[in-house]
C-alpha cells in the first residue's frame, strides 16, 4: 500500500512539475533573471517538447540577453509546427532587426504583412526597419499607416504644404515622446517659420525657459494648455514632422545651432571655471530609467559611471558631470584620482531646466553622453558630442554609422557586442588621446 501511495505521489509530482516550472520560469523572466528563466524553460521543453508558450518565452529571454541565434531557433521551432504563428514570426523578424540583419528582417516583415495585412505591429516595425537602414523614402511611406491610425498624420498641414501656401498660416506643434525628442524635433518649428508660418509650440513645461529663446516660435505654451482654446490652421506632433515633410538626409533641417543658451549664463559659467586650463569634458551616463524599463535589456541606454574611470590616466582633462536625477547616486563612489567636478543642487533649478547645462556646454571641449536629452541638447547647440550607444538602438541612429544626419557635430560610439561598454570606452580612450 505504501509503495502504491509513493508511486501515485511521484506520478502526481511529474504531472504537476512542468506547470510549476513554467510558472517559475515566467517569474524569473518577469524579474529579468533571464539566464535562470532560460534554464527553466529548457527543462519544461525537455518534458513537454511541444509547449509553444515555453518556446516563445525562451526565445524572448534569449533575445533580451543578445543570444540572437538561440532566440531565432526557438521562434523557428514554433513556426515549423504552426506556419501562421504570427507572434513567433514577428518576434523572429524583430530578433533579426535587433541583430542588425536588416534585409532579412525586412523580408520577413513583408511576408507577414502579405499573409496578414492587418498585423499592425509588423506594419509599424517594417517602417522603422527601413529608417534604421537609412532608407527614408520607404520608411516614411510605410510609417504613414501608423500616423493615420493614431491621428498623427497632420492631414491639414500636409494639404497646406503640398497644395497651398503655408505663408501666413498658424501651425500648432505638440510634443510626442520625451524631452530629448522635443529638443531633437523642435527644429521643424524653424523650418515651418522659414516658410512663412506663425508657430504655436506646446512643449513639456521643463523646456519652456530654454525654448523661450528660440525666435522662430511665436507662442510657447506648456503642454497642459487647452488646445481647443487656441486658433490655428493646422497641427502636428513634433515627431511626425519628418514624415510629413518626407525628409531625407539632404532635406531634413540642418540649421545648427537651433537652440541657444542665455549669454548671461554663458558668461557666468565662463567666470566660474576660468581657472580650469584643462581640456573640459561634460559627461552623462544614465538615461531616464523609467523610459528605459520598457526596452530590451540589450537596448538599455544607461551605463555605470565607473566605466568612465578608465579615462583617468589621460592627463590634462577635467570631467564635468551633466547627469541629473537617476544615476547621480553613483557620484558617491568616485575614486580620488578621477578628476570629476559636479555642481550644487541649484544647478538648472533657479534659472530653469537645462539653462545652466546649455550655458556650460559652451565651455566644454567635448560632451560624452549616452542616448538621452543631454545628447540632443549638445547636438542642437552645435557642440562637439560623442554619443555612446548600446548594441540595439533607436531608429534615428542609422545602423553602422558613426555620424548622424541629424547632428553634424556628433560622433557615435556603439557597442560591438551586447552589454559591451568596455569596448566602447576603449574607443573613446583612444580618440581622446
Amino acid at each position: 500500500m505504501k509503495k502504491k501511495i509513493f508511486f501515485l505521489c511521484m506520478l502526481i509530482s511529474e504531472i504537476i512539475f512542468p506547470s510549476n516550472l513554467l510558472e517559475k520560469a515566467n517569474d524569473h523572466k518577469k524579474q529579468e533573471q533571464f539566464n535562470q528563466a532560460i534554464a527553466c524553460y529548457q527543462q519544461v521543453i525537455t518534458q513537454q517538447p511541444h509547449d509553444t508558450a515555453a518556446y516563445f518565452n525562451l526565445g524572448c529571454s534569449f533575445l533580451n540577453i543578445g543570444k540572437f541565434d538561440e532566440a531565432i531557433d526557438a521562434f523557428q521551432h514554433i513556426i515549423n509546427h504552426s506556419p501562421h504563428a504570427y507572434s513567433a514570426r514577428y518576434n523572429m523578424a524583430y530578433t533579426l532587426k535587433t541583430a542588425g540583419r536588416l534585409n532579412e528582417a525586412i523580408d520577413l516583415y513583408k511576408k507577414i504583412i502579405a499573409d496578414n495585412p492587418t498585423y499592425d505591429s509588423a506594419q509599424l516595425a517594417l517602417g522603422f526597419a527601413y529608417l534604421i537602414q537609412g532608407n527614408f523614402a520607404h520608411g516614411w511611406k510605410q510609417h504613414k499607416r501608423y500616423l493615420k491610425q493614431s491621428g498623427k498624420n497632420g492631414d491639414a498641414l500636409r494639404t497646406l504644404l503640398h497644395t497651398s501656401s503655408i505663408a501666413g498660416k498658424t501651425i500648432l506643434l505638440r510634443p510626442e515622446g520625451g524631452l530629448g525628442d522635443t529638443l531633437m524635433f523642435i527644429r521643424y518649428a524653424q523650418k515651418l517659420k522659414n516658410l512663412g508660418a506663425t508657430i504655436i509650440a506646446c512643449v513639456q513645461r521643463p523646456l519652456i525657459p530654454l525654448l523661450s529663446r528660440c525666435s522662430y516660435i511665436d507662442l510657447l505654451l506648456p503642454t497642459n494648455t487647452a488646445h481647443n482654446l487656441l486658433s490655428y490652421d493646422a497641427q502636428a506632433t513634433l515627431m511626425s514632422l519628418p514624415a510629413i515633410f518626407y525628409d531625407d538626409e539632404k532635406t531634413l533641417p540642418h540649421d545648427i545651432p537651433y537652440i541657444y543658451p542665455d549669454p548671461t549664463l554663458v558668461n557666468l559659467w565662463k567666470q566660474k571655471i576660468a581657472n580650469d586650463n584643462n581640456v573640459k569634458i561634460g559627461i552623462c551616463w544614465q538615461a531616464d530609467i523609467h523610459n528605459d524599463s520598457s526596452r530590451l535589456s540589450i537596448a538599455r541606454r544607461g551605463m555605470p559611471l565607473a566605466k568612465f574611470f578608465q579615462l583617468k590616466n589621460i592627463s590634462g582633462i577635467t570631467f564635468y558631470s551633466l547627469q541629473k536625477h537617476t544615476g547621480v547616486e553613483q557620484l558617491d563612489n568616485i575614486p580620488k584620482d578621477f578628476p570629476l567636478h559636479f555642481f550644487q543642487n541649484d544647478f538648472d533649478k533657479s534659472h530653469g531646466s537645462f539653462m545652466d547645462t546649455a550655458a556650460i556646454m559652451q565651455h566644454m571641449d567635448v560632451i560624452i553622453t549616452v542616448d538621452t536629452a543631454i545628447a540632443h541638447l549638445a547636438g542642437a547647440l552645435g557642440r562637439t558630442v560623442w554619443l555612446l550607444l548600446p548594441y540595439t538602438t533607436d531608429w534615428r541612429w542609422i545602423h553602422n554609422r558613426t555620424d548622424s544626419p541629424w547632428y553634424p557635430t556628433m560622433h557615435i560610439f556603439k557597442q560591438s557586442a551586447p552589454f559591451d561598454w568596455d569596448s566602447v570606452m576603449e574607443q573613446v580612450h583612444e580618440k581622446l588621446q
